[in-house]
């Protein structure tokens, strides 16, 4: 076995044979019917599968190429983002160079939405689109694993035990990442591990370490030069999954823990595509180019551009006034009705998701 072929992404040789176990998937092809068709899936499963099926073999059945999968990944983002949202903005964009390869270290709050819109905005300014790091834990189940490797996904080992495994699998991830921007690759990576179900967005000293690991016995300023990292703020208006991210915080805070049930991170994926998101804004900041002396400087830096192109919408400060007891005006009848959804109990959660944004922009 290749160095990185337990972590890597499809090759295009790979493409043709892996969409064509995808299209007869009996778990893929539920997944989607009872997301696109949940009337028809609930009467009749299997006519819902059989359309599916069809829908799949016409859009992907040619398709023989990680650039062509991306096409037409390309057009159900534009799809996504016509239909689930008010409007999306992006700038930053404009001050990338086509023959470099970044490290865009992001806030992180959808599980697909994130790096989906980075790839939109990158591909309609014509741009490649990014490889995707990916936590194994969201390595559950088979489909999944084949989709996310066609979209350029690459995994990094968290499930990983005993120190010199764990050293290992960050060793490997480093270096991974290390080859794709020497071949011009530009990678996506969540600024900690998991979403910022609590609205607060912090970089982890510890993912600043793991890029250096690759080339640690060089200077550490020099290594984060050569790197290319520009943070990355993603803000969204609304965030379907804002009532079951409120209920697993709740959970933890009334147990100490939340077990998530298997398929969980699948449904959220879902939601989080094809919910309601009012207004998106994505802002790329600047290269980190200066000298950076240790991680926890870098993560300081992510974390002032992150805050500083944070987007604030009305409802960051009515979640925030009703956490505080005062009356912000204008509160909108979509928030009322938002709130009321999520469980009396998690409702504090659900509030503080989206008054910490306000909290964490303002320092």
């Amino acid at each position: 076995m290749q160095e990185f072929d337990d972590i890597r992404p499809y090759y295009d040789e790979e493409v043709s044979s892996v969409l064509s176990r995808l299209i007869r998937d009996s778990g893929l092809l539920n997944f989607i019917a009872r997301w696109r068709f949940p009337h028809l899936h609930r009467l009749f499963p299997f006519v819902a599968c059989l359309l599916v099926r069809g829908y799949l073999s016409n859009r992907f059945g040619r398709v023989s190429s990680i650039r062509e999968f991306q096409d037409s990944v390309y057009l159900f983002a534009r799809k996504i983002v016509s239909e689930t949202t008010d409007g999306f903005e992006y700038s930053g964009i404009e001050n990338l160079a086509h023959d470099k390869g970044y490290i865009f270290v992001s806030n992180h709050r959808d599980i697909a939405g994130d790096s989906m819109l980075l790839d939109y905005a990158l591909y309609v300014s014509g741009f490649d689109t990014v490889r995707i790091a990916v936590g194994d834990n969201l390595v559950q189940i088979g489909f999944a694993t084949d989709l996310m490797k066609l979209n350029k996904s690459f995994f990094i080992k968290r499930s990983e035990e005993g120190v010199k495994k764990i050293y290992a699998a960050l060793l490997q991830s480093s270096r991974y990442m290390h080859k794709s921007l020497a071949e011009g690759q530009s990678i996506w990576i969540a600024q900690s591990e998991g979403r910022a179900k609590d609205g607060m967005d912090l970089t982890d000293p510890a993912i600043i370490k793991m890029f250096a690991l690759a080339d640690r016995k060089s200077d550490f300023s020099e290594v984060i030069r050569k790197l290319n990292i520009v943070p990355m703020a993603i803000s969204y208006e609304y965030d379907p999954c804002d009532v079951p991210k409120a209920i697993e915080m709740a959970a933890i805070e009334a147990d100490g823990d939340y077990q998530k049930p298997k398929g969980e991170d699948l449904a959220n994926l879902a939601r989080g595509l094809g919910g309601y998101k009012g207004r998106v804004v994505l802002r790329l900041g600047k290269p980190l180019l200066a000298d950076f002396p240790t991680a926890d400087a870098v993560a300081s830096e992510i974390d002032g551009q992150i805050r500083e192109n944070l987007e604030l919408f009305p409802i960051n400060h009515w979640a925030l006034s009703k956490l505080e007891g005062t009356d912000e005006p204008g509160e909108s009848a979509a928030f009322a009705q938002r709130l009321l959804a999520c469980p009396e109990h998690a409702r504090a959660h659900f509030l503080a998701m989206y008054a910490n944004p306000v909290r964490n922009k303002s320092g």
